[in-house]
């Protein structure tokens, strides 16, 4: 754990004694090297924040105070802003991922960004984020909506696990036809606002 130097995450680990709490990457580093933020980590991968969990205020600062800034190809923006409830910067990230062409002849092959043609990671970034955005589980418990944009509306039908499946329908924040396979599961779901 550690403060914030001028806003944003120190490059060196020393924050100033009026920063704001977040999560450092490590208890000691030097200054970064690439454009990656590995204290995000402890929301995505590991999903040790996120809606639901303890401190969700203190991963929401720290994705606040990210040194690096990515909604293309490999990053992770949409991703983690979807874990920590995030709203308006996963549907930017996901909007991004999923209309960033560039001028490429066939539209799904996405313009080069970090990797080269045909760049498949915004697909599968913004599946990730969408998805999340949409639906989280942990554990037993399965959340829905924790960072759905109220604007949208979407048909799913999405995989939980212990075999478990969930689809309905969302409009205006509200969902409708809501089945979740098996009945038993039911009572894990959880809607969120």
């Amino acid at each position: 754990m550690g403060k914030t130097s001028d806003g944003k995450l120190p490059p060196d680990g020393i924050g100033d004694s009026n920063g704001v709490p977040t999560i450092l990457p490590a208890e000691k580093y030097g200054s970064t090297k690439n454009s990656e933020n590995p204290e995000l980590y402890v929301a995505f991968p590991y999903r040790l924040y996120g809606v639901g969990k303890p401190d969700l205020k203190l991963a929401q600062d720290t994705f606040a105070a990210r040194r690096f800034h990515s909604i293309t190809c490999w990053g992770q923006d949409g991703t983690e802003a979807s874990i920590l409830g995030l709203t308006a910067e996963a549907k930017r990230a996901v909007t991004s991922e999923f209309t960033d062409y560039g001028d490429e002849r066939f539209r799904w092959f996405w313009k080069a960004g970090g990797d080269w043609i045909p760049d498949l990671d915004n697909g599968g970034s913004g599946m990730i984020a969408l998805q999340n955005m949409l639906m989280q589980c942990d554990g037993k418990r399965i959340q829905l909506l924790p960072a759905w944009p109220k604007d949208w509306s979407a048909d799913f039908k999405l995989h939980a696990p212990f075999q478990t499946t969930v689809e309905g329908h969302v409009k205006n924040g509200k969902i409708s036809n809501l089945k979740v396979t098996p009945k038993s599961r039911a009572d894990d779901v959880i809607i969120s606002n």
